[in-house]
């Protein structure tokens, strides 16, 4: 109950819940990750649990702090699903922030003063690295730049054909035939009804299901000639939707303002918080990097844009700029404390620190939305694949685009 009254939970409520689990994973990891490191450098386990949260604090509550941001500016202006999205996003993150901080810690207190843990081993996923990540960044920072590039000029070129109704207006009917029939089949004998301008839309999982999408209302005549031509093979309907173009046009221009104010609303806060705006500006394009390559990339394998997969933009921004703070926050403490290094090493060095806990994060959430693609049904398909997309570029992007790029411009300032 929210107000007093009941809320219904949504496609885009569940992802809210989905980028809170992936926070809630990650808040416990950087704990215990602090906790281990203590314990390496030979602290007593009731000194080295007491330094590891208050260590994770401020990197877990710069990342809550600014997602919560983002996700008032998506409430006060967003649509109806992006609202949804947001209450969800912000009620979890608060409830997963008290957990992490409070609750896991309370319990580790009580176990340690009944004496019931004595140690606290940790198997550590790599040993300790010491790659070079800044040293082919300009490398990297091509390879983003080209391949935005392809994919924002194949979606340009696919105009209102690469929206799904919600923007584009237009009528979308699903059938569902006794057995599967080619697209071939069901375009010829569309054509003879006169339903010429069509798009027709199968999948894998389920080849009896077919999505016909038309600019206007056809029913009566795709209805109608199923019967009469497929008469052999019959066809139920699922479901019939019809949006207006001013309606689609309405919802496209709330959904872009949202995100672009979410976006401001981050970059403020991590330049107030770090200090300096190199930091933030890099990390919003981090940021605007990751939601291009799984907007491009979506679109390029034949999914179209609608308002599932404006949130799980929203989602990826999320997860992207929560990973591009918590190796920030490294950074800034290793600069107050290794004033012997340049910056260069202090990057280095802050990314091969944080490199287990970024790939226990990103593999604990790509399973969640690989476990959606997989199981999630067509109408979870495109959503949970622009997620999977999007969280390996936010993996990506961190190491190769965010910290880089901090790196060239303090260069360039010098």
């Amino acid at each position: 109950l929210v107000g007093g009254s009941a809320v219904t939970l949504t496609l885009p409520g569940i992802a809210g819940i989905i980028l809170t689990l992936g926070m809630a994973v990650d808040s416990n990891v950087l704990i215990n990750e602090r906790i281990r490191e203590e314990l390496a450098n030979g602290r007593a386990l009731a000194t080295a649990i007491a330094n590891g949260y208050s260590r994770a604090f401020k990197a877990i509550l710069d990342s809550n702090i600014k997602t919560l941001i983002a996700a008032a500016m998506l409430f006060q202006f967003g649509s109806g699903p992006i609202k949804g999205f947001a209450l969800t996003l912000a009620l979890g993150l608060i409830a997963s922030m008290f957990t992490a901080l409070y609750v896991t810690r309370t319990i580790f207190l009580l176990l340690l003063n009944l004496g019931w843990i004595k140690n606290l081993p940790m198997m550590k996923v790599i040993a300790e690295t010491k790659f070079d990540f800044v040293r082919y960044r300009y490398v990297f920072m091509s390879a983003s730049a080209i391949l935005i590039a392809v994919t924002m000029i194949n979606f340009i070129q696919k105009k209102d054909s690469a929206y799904g109704i919600d923007f584009a207006g237009g009528q979308i009917q699903e059938y569902k035939f006794k057995t599967p029939v080619s697209s071939e089949k069901l375009r010829e004998v569309l054509k003879e009804a006169g339903v010429t301008e069509v798009v027709i839309q199968r999948f894998d999982l389920n080849p009896e299901n077919v999505i016909i999408r038309t600019s206007e209302d056809t029913h009566t005549a795709v209805e109608g000639a199923l019967k009469e031509k497929l008469a052999d093979n019959p066809a139920d309907l699922l479901r019939i939707e019809k949006v207006g173009p001013v309606v689609g046009k309405h919802l496209r221009e709330r959904a872009v303002w949202a995100m672009l104010l979410a976006m401001g609303g981050i970059l403020v806060y991590v330049a107030l918080r770090f200090k300096h705006w190199d930091f933030a500006t890099a990390g919003v394009i981090a940021l605007v990097h990751d939601v291009l390559v799984a907007l491009g990339v979506t679109v390029a394998l034949g999914h179209q844009v609608d308002l599932l997969t404006v949130t799980a933009l929203l989602t990826i921004a999320g997860f992207s700029i929560n990973d591009t703070i918590v190796i920030y926050d490294r950074i800034r403490e290793n600069m107050a404390k290794s004033h012997k290094y340049n910056l260069r090493d202090i990057i280095n060095l802050s990314l091969n620190q944080t490199l287990s806990r970024t790939i226990l994060t990103s593999f604990t959430v790509l399973m969640v939305t690989v476990a959606l693609y997989l199981r999630g049904g067509e109408v979870l398909n495109t959503f949970s694949l622009c997620l999977i997309i999007g969280f390996i570029a936010g993996t990506y992007s961190t190491i190769y685009i965010a910290a880089p790029l901090v790196l060239a411009w303090q260069k360039k300032t010098k």
